[in-house]
């Protein structure tokens, strides 16, 4: 009797070592993958380009229509100013993102003008739940750019596309290269091809 006493009061002891020590370890956490996707992010982009200018005047004369140049050619080719662009946006959607755009010329223009634009803009990603994604962006902007030898005005609209790729470092910094193509339509018709440097911070993270 003695050694069914034994056993069933050390299977007892066993039984209740086990429960406590399954009560005093902590449940399993799940671990979630890296979210990549912006939606619901606010963004806030600021990027440095420089880009090659190609014109056309719509009139001759130097008091008929808008230089594009020193000379006042017809056609009219050069490198454009350095400019900065900065980008107030929310993510919309998993692959969308709408902007409040600007861009500012760092240097100055041919004739001492210095490019002042403000614009409204649209990007999509190719991938929003990887870090690398390719992105395609369209903007218009009003260019106010002010200029004594302006003889179009200080006012035109210009049409821009992006190309390019931006990787994610984490789930609040990106950095982003983009080709860009911007086309001037009242003064003369101008287009500007450029490239695109910048980063891109988010928030909340």
């Amino acid at each position: 009797m003695r050694p069914v006493l034994a056993t069933a009061l050390l299977a007892s002891l066993l039984l209740a070592s086990s429960s406590t020590r399954a009560q005093e370890s902590p449940p399993p956490v799940a671990v979630s993958p890296p979210r990549w996707s912006h939606r619901g992010q606010g963004t806030l982009r600021a990027s440095i380009s420089e880009g090659y200018r190609f014109a056309i005047r719509y009139e001759d004369g130097p008091t008929t229509a808008d230089p594009c140049d020193d000379g006042n050619n017809k056609f009219c080719t050069g490198l454009s100013p350095l400019m900065l662009d900065v980008a107030l946006g929310v993510g919309a959607t998993h692959s969308l993102e709408f902007e409040a755009r600007m861009r500012l010329g760092l240097l100055t223009d041919f004739d001492g003008s210095r490019p002042l634009q403000f614009g409204a803009g649209i990007r999509t990603v190719s991938d929003p739940e990887s870090p690398f994604k390719f992105v395609l962006g369209a903007a218009i902007f009003a260019d106010v750019t002010a200029d004594r030898r302006r003889a179009g005005g200080d006012f035109d609209v210009v049409l821009r596309a992006e190309e390019g790729v931006q990787y994610d470092v984490n789930r609040w910094f990106g950095v982003y290269g983009v080709a860009g193509e911007s086309f001037g339509l009242l003064r003369n018709f101008s287009c500007i091809v450029d490239l695109n440097l910048g980063v891109q911070f988010r928030a909340p993270p």
